[in-house]
């Protein structure tokens, strides 16, 4: 049968902050002394799981927890100290004094619960929503038509639930885009700015059209571009165009109904694939590349690989390529970047190594093996 680990759902285990500040006594056992060590080092990790278990509890396997938690046992102890080592009948026990770190500890359940929870609760993401002042037609590029297409977008998007960045925020974005680089050409900086405002996706969108002078009134035609991108992988997942009418005693009453018209309408299509990415994101974790410098033994490449790829928030990790002295790396993180860096770091410690960040853009990031 297999067994089963009563764990405190994950709010209830970010609330013990003190439980295990005092060092704790486990024993372990093994053929060697390093087997034995590592064995009590486990069993205080263990015991360490153990405070933080709660009257309200879900019953969880607990492999999962083996994985991702009992198979780091070492990068949670700040210290030790063996008070006791002896022969058995078996090998050798080895019995310690240890400092478990609670906080990194209560980090890494807290991620394991999330993971669990991950296939029922799923909160829809945060979007930029900024226009492109670069029209080369000056009435398309009016603030109140473009505060129309504007509303339009939000609208629609709010009726989805999905959480929008305030509209300041968005006309910055806009205007610093704008004036610095096409974003078609340099996505990394364009998504760089959509995470400035917290935001997971940006939809950017910009407007052309005709107008044209009727019996009785105004029409306009109007062509609304958008690209939907993944502020975590620099990546457009989508683009989108949409045609919208308008028409009107005057020109602005006519851009006026096409425009809000037309932001309604340019969400429509884009609603079904944003779902489906944010779902993916959210159960399975973005695609990240891990690039290090000094590294290309085969036999480091795959300890890092598999070190990796046991912490809450990895998965299928794996060599891209190698040669030179640079490996590269691929995985799947269910984390923000600075939880990815951390983990990064984490795994060099583990593994006796020293790194430094050189660089870090988009879903990309660069490290050096001192």
């Amino acid at each position: 049968m297999q067994r089963i680990l009563l764990l405190a759902a994950w709010l209830l285990v970010m609330t013990v902050t003190t439980a295990t500040a005092n060092p704790i006594t486990a024993t372990g056992e093994g053929d060697s002394k390093e087997q034995a060590l590592s064995a009590a080092l486990r069993r205080a990790v263990e015991q360490g799981v153990g405070t933080l278990v709660k009257s309200e509890t879900t019953v969880v396997d607990s492999a999962l927890v083996d994985d991702k938690i009992y198979s780091h046992s070492k990068g949670y102890v700040k210290t030790y100290k063996i008070l006791k080592e002896q022969k058995t009948s078996e090998g050798v026990a080895v019995t310690v004094s240890a400092l478990v770190d609670t906080r990194v500890l209560q980090e890494d359940m807290a991620d394991v619960m999330k993971i669990l929870q991950a296939s029922t609760v799923v909160n829809n993401p945060r979007i930029l929503v900024a226009f492109s002042t670069k029209s080369k037609d000056k009435i398309f590029s009016d603030k109140e038509f473009t505060e129309e297409i504007y509303n339009g977008i939000v609208e629609s998007l709010t009726d989805q639930q999905f959480r929008v960045v305030d509209k300041a925020a968005a006309e910055r974005f806009g205007t610093q885009v704008s004036d610095t680089h096409a974003i078609d050409v340099d996505l990394n900086k364009a998504a760089a700015y959509g995470r400035k405002y917290n935001a997971e996706y940006t939809l950017y969108y910009n407007v052309s059209g005709v107008v044209r002078e009727g019996a009785v009134g105004k029409s306009v035609l109007l062509n609304i571009k958008t690209q939907l991108i993944d502020n975590t992988r620099a990546q457009v997942i989508t683009s989108k165009k949409v045609e919208q009418s308008g028409m009107g005693q005057t020109v602005d009453q006519a851009l006026e109904k096409a425009g809000r018209e037309g932001g309604k309408k340019i969400v429509t299509p884009m609603i079904d694939v944003l779902q489906k990415e944010w779902m993916d994101m959210q159960q399975n974790g973005a695609f990240y590349t891990i690039v290090i410098d000094g590294l290309d033994d085969p036999e480091l490449i795959a300890q890092f690989t598999e070190m990796f790829e046991k912490f809450p928030l990895a998965s299928q990790a794996r060599e891209v390529e190698s040669g030179g002295g640079i490996t590269t790396f691929e995985a799947r993180y269910k984390g923000k970047r600075d939880r990815l860096d951390r983990d990064v770091l984490r795994t060099a410690r583990e593994l006796g190594w020293v790194l430094k960040k050189v660089r870090a853009e988009g879903a990309r990031s660069t490290w050096k093996r001192l």
